[in-house]
């Protein structure tokens, strides 16, 4: 019995360092080909921001952000550095936004355009990404500068049940703004060890654009 016991804590310690949880959740538009072709198609890849990850946090939205643009290579374009002057715009918020937006309309309504609904008001995304899309030349010091959708990664955390675990919820998805429509939407849950977080904010932005972008399968 007590070998038995033995086998479950390690079990389950293994499954904790590795990151477990509910069911991941992808929702893409009816007309939407199952996947995201990401050749030569350029993408805002809006700044990330943790909250209440303790006094790592902020290592942790680099680690994150980092492993997140990088999938996009040369076609990603990282707001990260100008969060400051997006705060100065009244767009300090707008990953979150986003994030909480089209992830509701996605999975809620089970449609591809914004709306309102009782308690937060949705219909405030597409002016605010109005604004981005005006101002991000601008902040970048590209006047030039064009890009084919706007991607997002936002992920709440609070204490786990387990002792020394956290529960992470990942939202994000892609957005076309020439379209003004979501191309995809994902969501999940999961526990991680406090121990495993940062190695898993590391390996959480890649997974996540792997699932958005899709199974290509005209791909070689």
């Amino acid at each position: 019995m007590k070998k038995l016991t033995l086998v479950l804590v390690v079990v389950l310690a293994v499954a904790l360092v590795s990151g477990c949880g509910s069911q991941i959740k992808t929702w893409r538009p009816d007309a939407n080909p199952g996947y995201v072709d990401l050749t030569d198609k350029k993408f805002l890849v809006m700044p990330v921001k943790l909250k209440d990850c303790g006094d790592d946090a902020l290592k942790m939205a680099t680690a994150l952000f980092a492993g997140f643009v990088a999938e996009f290579g040369e076609n990603g374009i990282p707001l990260q550095p100008i969060q400051p002057a997006l705060e100065g715009i009244g767009l300090g918020d707008l990953s979150w936004k986003l994030a909480r937006g089209l992830t509701h309309a996605a999975f809620f309504h089970q449609t591809a355009q914004w709306d309102s609904c009782a308690g937060e008001d949705y219909s405030v995304i597409p002016n605010m990404i109005k604004t981005l899309v005006e101002k991000v030349g601008e902040l970048l010091e590209k006047p030039e500068l064009k890009f084919d959708y706007i991607v997002v990664l936002h992920v709440d955390s609070w204490a786990g049940e387990i002792p020394k675990t956290t529960n992470l919820k990942v939202i994000g998805g892609i957005y076309d703004p020439v379209k003004d429509e979501i191309a995809v939407a994902i969501e999940w849950e999961q526990t991680t060890s406090e121990d495993a977080m940062m190695a898993e904010m590391a390996l959480l932005g890649p997974r996540v654009v792997e699932i958005m972008v899709g199974d290509n399968p005209n791909k070689k």
